[in-house]
């Protein structure tokens, strides 16, 4: 049995050696590919590379106009609400101004109306002009008849014409 042992093991370190040996060469057998094949390869990667970065580009482009399109559309209703809340703040200013002059309630939105200026001290001095106008209106009179009570005719109504008739009647 020893012998028969040995064979095996003979045998099978020949196998081992045997699939080793044809292993080996397959696997260090180089590829080898023609420069014509090689150049195709860089060029088609090259063309590949190219048309990457130019989509790129052009993708940078898209974005940055529409995002300077976007940018100015906001810049655009930035500057009417601000103008709009200038205007506001003005008109505030003259009220403010108008009322700190006295002058009626009743005139205030008029003479807002003809206040000018686009600081305090323009609109204060303007509202000072405004109010010396409205001070030099002359006062409104009454309407008279000149015809009642200014001459030797007795009036229509009271005592004065029941003595006047009764003297004219004889009846005292």
């Amino acid at each position: 049995m020893g012998s028969l042992y040995a064979q095996e093991a003979n045998i099978m370190s020949e196998e081992t050696t045997t699939e080793s040996v044809s292993i080996t060469p397959e696997v260090n057998k180089p590829e080898t590919f023609s420069l014509d094949y090689v150049q195709g390869l860089r060029q088609e990667a090259a063309k590949y590379r190219t048309e990457k970065n130019d989509a790129v580009a052009a993708a940078k482009a898209e974005l940055a106009a529409n995002y300077d399109r976007a940018i100015a559309a906001k810049d655009s209703e930035f500057e009417a609400l601000q103008s709009e809340v200038s205007a506001r703040e003005l008109e505030l200013i003259k009220l403010r101004a108008v009322l700190a002059a006295n002058i009626p309630s009743e005139d205030v939105l008029e003479v807002v109306t003809l206040v000018q200026g686009n600081d305090e001290v323009e609109i204060s001095e303007s509202v000072n002009r405004v109010k010396a106008l409205i001070g030099k209106n002359p006062p409104k009179d009454r309407p008279i008849d000149p015809s009642q009570g200014s001459s030797n005719s007795i009036p229509l109504n009271g005592d004065p014409l029941l003595e006047s008739l009764k003297k004219i009647v004889g009846h005292r």
